[in-house]
């Protein structure tokens, strides 16, 4: 469903009585949870709107990786929005680069990221949306989630009951059972990559290249430039790490157990960036590493100077948003 302010929400009247016991409890913490196409992010929009509407403070953390409306995908985004609410307009507050838009494999980025902003956010009442993965790997995210958050109010839409492993696990939390608006529905899989491509796209919007020494900078989520520089043949560049010989390019002879990354791996690897007190400041693009010259280039927003950690992520991706997939390169 759009979430742009022309778009019109079908309203159950049960979020209204919602959206008006969450506004009396005076400030809360509210998380948001769902399967996907249930109306997560179009009930954020409609309770923004109506605490904003009450003349209260409203702060929104989107969790929804991969599908992000308030941020670029891959990345926990905090924002505050104003009325009418326009999540894809409202300027981010605050990152955490989770470094894939899925949560699979990335449970305990996406955990700590939400709940950082969360607690970083200054305003009575902070909405989480989050991913629409419940079952399985997803049970056990949302419930380290909450009991991570410890948030005072949980939002539950279902449209049957797929939501009672969670809410028997936290019946010690507030859950406010709601259905889901009517025309709430599933995206197909091109209207996902289409809504991540625009999300892409308005992140890197007025980005800059920039080249910068690798001796300026710290690489994290990642075992690359951790370990003391070797001879190997046939590499371009290779380090003996604490877990053994890491390698880029052909290793002709290297251990069985050696880690081997192909040349030219880093093209177009999306990366977050981070100042130097790890504050994550946006995301950036890497276009090439060159070992000899021990340089980095990249395509960022983040201006130079508040450029000190790259964070390696899983997905490669272009300026204009096009996505070319992903590989998990961090070990």
């Amino acid at each position: 469903m759009s979430t742009s302010p022309g778009a019109k929400l079908d309203v159950p009247a049960e979020w209204a009585a919602a959206a008006a016991e969450i506004f009396q409890r005076g400030r809360a913490t509210i998380l948001i949870i769902g399967r996907s196409g249930a109306g997560k992010t179009s009930f954020c929009r409609y309770l923004s709107e109506a605490l904003l509407q009450q003349q209260a403070e409203v702060a929104v953390v989107d969790a929804d990786i991969g599908q992000a409306i308030l941020g670029p995908p891959a990345t926990v985004t905090l924002g505050y929005p104003s009325l009418p609410v326009d999540f894809t307009t409202t300027t981010p507050a605050g990152y955490f680069f989770v470094g894939s838009t899925s949560p699979m494999g990335r449970l305990l980025p996406l955990v700590i990221g939400a709940v950082s902003l969360a607690r970083e956010a200054r305003a009575p009442f902070v909405i989480v949306d989050t991913t629409g993965l419940i079952h399985a790997s997803g049970r056990v995210l949302k419930n380290y989630k909450i009991e991570a958050m410890r948030p005072d109010v949980v939002v539950a839409l279902e449209r049957r009951n797929e939501l009672a492993p969670i809410r028997m696990a936290n019946r010690h939390v507030p859950i406010i059972r709601l259905k889901p608006s009517r025309a709430a529905h599933a995206k197909e899989d091109d209207e996902k990559f289409e809504v991540r491509a625009h999300a892409y796209a308005r992140h890197f919007a007025g980005a800059a290249r920039m080249e910068l020494s690798l001796d300026a900078l710290i690489f994290q989520r990642t075992l690359l430039f951790s370990g003391r520089p070797v001879a190997q043949e046939g590499a371009i560049h290779a380090e003996q790490t604490a877990e053994g010989l890491l390698a880029v390019g052909a290793a002709a002879g290297a251990p069985a157990d050696a880690k081997v990354l192909p040349a030219g791996f880093e093209k177009n690897l999306l990366c977050g960036i981070a100042d130097e007190t790890g504050r994550c400041r946006g995301l950036g693009i890497i276009e090439t590493i060159d070992f000899a010259k021990h340089a980095i280039a990249l395509i960022t927003p983040v201006k130079s100077e508040q450029v000190r950690i790259i964070q390696f992520g899983d997905q490669y991706v272009k300026p204009d948003g096009s996505e070319l997939g992903q590989v998990k390169w961090g070990w």
